[in-house]
């Protein structure tokens, strides 16, 4: 058993901040022994806290996890943290949230690590209002950062509209990203004929090497699309009506995104078609497994 003192949830904060970097120096046998001990240990406490009904309820364990969570590149580790912040009590963690938020964003900057923790509050009925209720004691600068926050949050994933004004900020007057202009022909193509059109068949193009054509369905389902946003999970039907034994390997190319571009898929699906949602995400955990 766990006990969640003042040493634990410092040692669970660190662990989550020592993650190796890709361009760190390259570790010895040693040094990648102890790297593994780390994450085996942050895990460890991770499904603790998860396990545990008196931390799922403890205000501190949340801020912890939440502490826990660097800007770093966390290669699917932190999928861990996001999972136990899941399972505590919600009102725990709207609480822990308007507590750290303001601080973790002012020390840390705009990052998906944290973004990943707030998505599925927002995502959630009523989430928006439970923060910003639970936020209310927040001073003008501490409001203000956090709206910067959901400013760019929100050129990405329209979930967090609601916490952008309720901030007071202004969305921007159209919900259609542009077009990368470094895409490759084919793709802007593809993008511009399903705003116009809702066709999905010039996505799927390549219908022998199905695979290679992942990349540019994702980087479509990525945008917003404006008036088109009920239309994206339509993008899924080659492989949903016609190709479902290539479902696995699309998760494995949707699960190798960083966590923000994911989330903004995922959220698209789950706006307008929750079935199909559903049916991506037991993939995709089927493939982290």
């Amino acid at each position: 058993m766990i006990t969640w003192d003042f040493d634990t949830l410092a040692e669970l904060e660190r662990l989550g901040g020592s993650i190796h970097q890709d361009d760190d120096p390259p570790l010895d046998a040693e040094g990648d022994a102890n790297e593994q001990a780390r994450v085996a240990r942050y895990l460890e406490l991770l499904d603790a806290a998860g396990e545990d009904d008196a931390a799922r309820t403890d205000e501190t364990v949340a801020r912890a996890i939440l502490r826990s969570l660097h800007p770093i590149d966390d290669y699917g580790i932190y999928q861990a943290a996001y999972g136990a912040l899941e399972t505590l009590d919600p009102e725990t963690l709207v609480r822990a949230l308007a507590a750290e938020l303001p601080a973790w964003l002012a020390e840390r900057g705009v990052h998906d690590a944290i973004e990943g923790a707030v998505a599925p509050l927002v995502w959630s009925d009523g989430g928006t209002d439970r923060l910003v209720e639970a936020a209310r004691d927040w001073d003008e600068k501490q409001r203000a950062t956090v709206r910067a926050a959901a400013e760019k949050w929100s050129r990405d994933d329209e979930a967090f509209d609601g916490l952008l004004r309720a901030l007071g900020g202004a969305l921007p007057p159209s919900g259609t990203d542009p077009i990368p202009e470094d895409w490759p022909q084919d793709w802007r193509a593809a993008a511009l004929d399903f705003r116009a059109t809702g066709r999905v068949s010039t996505a799927w193009p390549d219908e022998r090497n199905f695979a290679s054509n992942f990349d540019r369905v994702l980087a479509i389902m990525q945008l917003g699309h404006g008036s088109r946003w009920r239309d994206v999970p339509d993008l899924l039907n080659p492989l949903l009506v016609r190709r479902r034994k290539e479902l696995p390997a699309f998760a494995r190319a949707l699960a190798d995104l960083p966590v923000a571009r994911r989330a903004r898929i995922l959220a698209a699906v789950e706006r307008a078609r929750p079935a199909a949602a559903a049916v991506l995400r037991e993939h995709l955990e089927a493939v982290q497994d």
